[in-house]
Order: structure tokens, then C-alpha cells, then sequence
């Protein structure tokens, strides 16, 4: 396991610096008012996306069981009838919204990024590690080559967007070749699916309420305190650098820890699971204070690579920095909550971390605050998530 995290480590820097490098570009190519107000447009689709998320977990639990072949069948057959359910709602909430981009563009993002999810979901279910490094590789490089390509002859925001649609392309016709798992489906009743669907609905709930606080926080700054100057921080410098050191440090316990520890479980092999908690949090610890110290440089840095109107956005930046670890080690409590199959408690955890956003966001907003509550009341929601996710892990395996 450590070997493969070193990897998956590794290659999410990869990742990093080339999401990160390309923002960086784009902040002195695209207008400060377009580029926030667009990356808000992709927050709106992927908020859709993220009702699907819940098939990733339960795939992984029951491809260690017996009968996958009649889960692939629901899979494939529930899938796809939420993605017209889902799809219809983006849509209709579309049409309300101000954003000035085609519903032809909506759809066909909300189309190629489900489908590249539905066969990453499948290859997770197998443990393809070797597949699954490179997905987020494949992904980075095609929206970089396709901005480059279609940029010659479009404008700035325009050519974003079909490179987004190249970038899901590419991540498709990736994994259909390199992976060649085969569908092999076997019919049977849906109540002999009744632990499947329950784990993908309390699952996937679990994650569109982890994830929907934190995109509904750039379309609260767009909508709520109508903030585009802030926005643009928010999305080109402060989430970008935190949801980039979160995908460095979380990504790889969320998507290589939890197959293994799922086994682990299975197996009875509890002591196993004391010392990889054990080590992590050593890891945490060291990692909380080098994060704690970055902060009396990231003025410095952000003013060196970004803009000046992007200057001030170091302050917000250093509010978030220090909850990493523990955003980290909720991701794993809750892979040990999953590993037992309490997706419920998984789900009250993301629940109520992400009812505080939107109850500190309320809070802020009607004492006076401004966009910049945004980032406290994340900070309030990650550090409340950590608190609960300790005590159920604590409950699981007492």
C-alpha cells in the first residue's frame, strides 16, 4: 500500500502543477470578471456529476463478493437512468441561472464527464491501480493540448470550454483501451441488489453533500453577495491551490486506501488498521506544522506568480492551508466507517459538515459580512467533519 500511495502521490503532484501552471497562464490571458465567472459555470456542472459519485464506493465493496456480474447489469441500468434524471434538472435550474453560455455546452460537458465516470467507477471496482494513476494525467493533458489547439481560432473563454470537452474525450477513449475490463453482466430481480443500491444511495449522498457545499461556495459568492473581483480569487489562486494540495494529500487515501482497507476489514485484520492509523497520523502531525510555517510565505508567492489583482488573495489562502490534515484524516476515519459498511454514519458526517456551511454562511452574511465569509464557513464545516468522523470511527471499531 505504501508503494502504491507513493505513486498515486507522485503523479497527483504531476497533476497539480499542470492544473495549477495552466491557471496561472490563464490569469494573465483571461479577463479577471470572465475567467471566475466560467470556472462557477464548471462548479455548476460538476455539481450534477456528483450524484453518481455513490457507485464508486459500492462497486469497490461488491466486486469482493460474490454475483458482480448481476451488479454490473444495475449498474449499468441505473446508471444511465439517473444520468437523464439528473441531466433534466441541470437543465431546468440552467435556464434560471445567468450564465451566458450555450445549454448545448451544459449538456455535452455533463455528458462526456459522466460517461468518462462511469468506466473510471468500473476499472476502481477491478483495482486497476496502474490504469488509475494516469486517469487525472490524461485528463490535465488533454484540456492543456486542447486550449492550445482550439485558441488559435477562438477567443480565450471559448476555446476553454471545448478544451474541457477534449480533456473528457481523452480520459474516455484512455480508459477503453488501456483497462479492457469486459462488461460481463448476468440478469437478476433488483431485490437481490438491496445492499448495493443502499450503499450507492447513502454513499452517493454522502459525497454530493461533501461536495455540493463546496461548489454551491463559488455560486453563492456569484449570486449572494455578488462579489465577481473576489470570485475570480476564489476560484484562480485560493481553491485552486487548496483543492490542488487536497488532491495531493487526500485524493490517493480516498481512492487507493479504501479498497485496501476494505480488504483488511473483510479479512478481520484489525491491528493492521491501529498501525496504518498510527503512522498516518505521525504523518498528519509533521505535515499540519510545515503547512503552518508555509503560511508566512505564500504572500510572497502568490505575488510571483499571479497578477497583482490577484495579491490579496494570500489571506484567505492561509485560513484554509492549516485544515488540510485534518480534511485528511477525515477521509480516512470514513474509509474505516465505509470498510464496515456504516455508510449511514458517512453520511451523517458529510451531512452536518455541510449543513454548518450553509448555516455559518447564513450567519455571516446577515451580521454584516462580506464574500470572504465564504472561507470561514468552509473552515468551520471541514473542522466539524473531522470531529465527527473521529468519534464514529472510534464507535466502528470499539
Amino acid at each position: 500500500m505504501k508503494k502504491l500511495l507513493l505513486s498515486a502521490s507522485f503523479f497527483t503532484i504531476i497533476v497539480m502543477i499542470l492544473n495549477f501552471g495552466f491557471k496561472i497562464y490563464l490569469s494573465y490571458k483571461i479577463n479577471k470578471d470572465e475567467i471566475g465567472v466560467f470556472y462557477t459555470f464548471i462548479d455548476f456542472v460538476s455539481i450534477g456529476v456528483m450524484m453518481f459519485s455513490g457507485y464508486k464506493d459500492s462497486l469497490v465493496r461488491a466486486y469482493d463478493k460474490k454475483g458482480f456480474e448481476k451488479v454490473t447489469y444495475w449498474y449499468l441500468f441505473s446508471f444511465f437512468i439517473l444520468f437523464f434524471i439528473v441531466l433534466f434538472f441541470e437543465i431546468i435550474f440552467y435556464n434560471f441561472s445567468n450564465f451566458d453560455y450555450s445549454v448545448y455546452f451544459l449538456v455535452s460537458l455533463f455528458f462526456l464527464n459522466t460517461l468518462s465516470i462511469f468506466l473510471s467507477y468500473f476499472v476502481s471496482a477491478h483495482k486497476i491501480y496502474k490504469v488509475m494513476l494516469f486517469e487525472n494525467f490524461i485528463l490535465a493533458v488533454g484540456l492543456i493540448v486542447g486550449f492550445f489547439i482550439f485558441n488559435f481560432f477562438m477567443d480565450g473563454i471559448e476555446s476553454l470550454i471545448f478544451a474541457f470537452i477534449i480533456s473528457f474525450l481523452f480520459k474516455i477513449v484512455y480508459l477503453l483501451y488501456f483497462s479492457k475490463v469486459k462488461f460481463v453482466m448476468q440478469k437478476s430481480k433488483v431485490s437481490e441488489q438491496k445492499e448495493f443500491f443502499k450503499n450507492v444511495l447513502l454513499s452517493g449522498f454522502t459525497y454530493f453533500v461533501s461536495g455540493f457545499f463546496v461548489g454551491m461556495s463559488s455560486l453563492l459568492v456569484l449570486y449572494f453577495f455578488n462579489d465577481k473581483i473576489f470570485l475570480a480569487d476564489y476560484q484562480i489562486v485560493i481553491k485552486s491551490v487548496f483543492f490542488s494540495l487536497v488532491a495531493v494529500f487526500v485524493y490517493p487515501l480516498n481512492s487507493f486506501t479504501f479498497p485496501q482497507v476494505s480488504k483488511l476489514i473483510s479479512e478481520q485484520k484489525k491491528d493492521e488498521l491501529f498501525r496504518i492509523n498510527k503512522l498516518l497520523v505521525k504523518y498528519l502531525v509533521v505535515l499540519f506544522f510545515l503547512l503552518f510555517v508555509s503560511t508566512f510565505f505564500t504572500k510572497f508567492i502568490i505575488g510571483l506568480v499571479f497578477p497583482k489583482e490577484y495579491m490579496q488573495s494570500y489571506k484567505m489562502l492561509n485560513l484554509l492551508l492549516p485544515l488540510l490534515p485534518f480534511i485528511a484524516y477525515t477521509t480516512f476515519a470514513l474509509n474505516i466507517i465505509k470498510g464496515y459498511d456504516r455508510f449511514d454514519l458517512a453520511l451523517y458526517v458529510r451531512f452536518f459538515g455541510s449543513l454548518m456551511f450553509f448555516v455559518s454562511v447564513y450567519i455571516f452574511y446577515i451580521l454584516g459580512f462580506d464574500a470572504k465569509s465564504i472561507v470561514y464557513s468552509l473552515d468551520i464545516s471541514f473542522f466539524v467533519m473531522f470531529l465527527l468522523a473521529y468519534f464514529y470511527k472510534r464507535k466502528v471499531l470499539s
